[in-house]
């Protein structure tokens, strides 16, 4: 995302009908710009936490996974789904219950099979707490069956 990036606008509902697991997870995409790139952040709730009181790694690597699919998405206008990650814990996410958690997706390559993006994981004070790079598989078929969304989560 650089200076010259514009923001894409993102329909309503749009992570309502494709990405329920995001939703499940506190999970929101942020913005979306014309590069590729993508923000996005974790609102931190009970269900997040491991025993240690810290955000489970598994809650963060959803976040990077989400933020750059959707970063993805915006570059392409193709659905794709993870075929690798690397994703580097560099100190505890602590935080407490209604915290953010923020992720930005930069792309690395656009290709017509495989895009490669590094995420940025930090707290809202902008400390790092993990870097990663992801590798996407685009999909050639669209999303025909956007899932229903239970009530509670609507």
């Amino acid at each position: 995302m650089d200076s010259c990036s514009k923001p894409i606008p993102i329909p309503e509902g749009l992570l309502l009908c494709h990405d329920p697991f995001a939703l499940y997870n506190h999970i929101k995409i942020t913005a979306l710009f014309d590069d590729g790139s993508a923000t996005g952040e974790l609102t931190i709730r009970p269900d997040s936490l491991n025993p240690y009181g810290i955000v489970h790694g598994g809650c963060l690597t959803t976040l990077a996974d989400t933020v750059g699919g959707w970063g993805v998405y915006a570059a392409t206008k193709r659905p794709c789904v993870t075929a690798s990650y690397t994703l580097n814990f560099l100190r505890p996410a602590k935080g407490n219950c209604d915290q953010k958690i923020f992720c930005r997706a930069v792309p690395e390559k656009i290709g017509n099979k495989l895009c490669v993006y590094r995420l940025i994981i930090t707290n809202e004070s902008g400390t790092e707490l993990s870097t990663g790079l992801f590798t996407f598989f685009l999909v050639e078929t669209p999303i025909s069956n956007p899932v229903s969304i239970p009530s509670e989560h609507a």
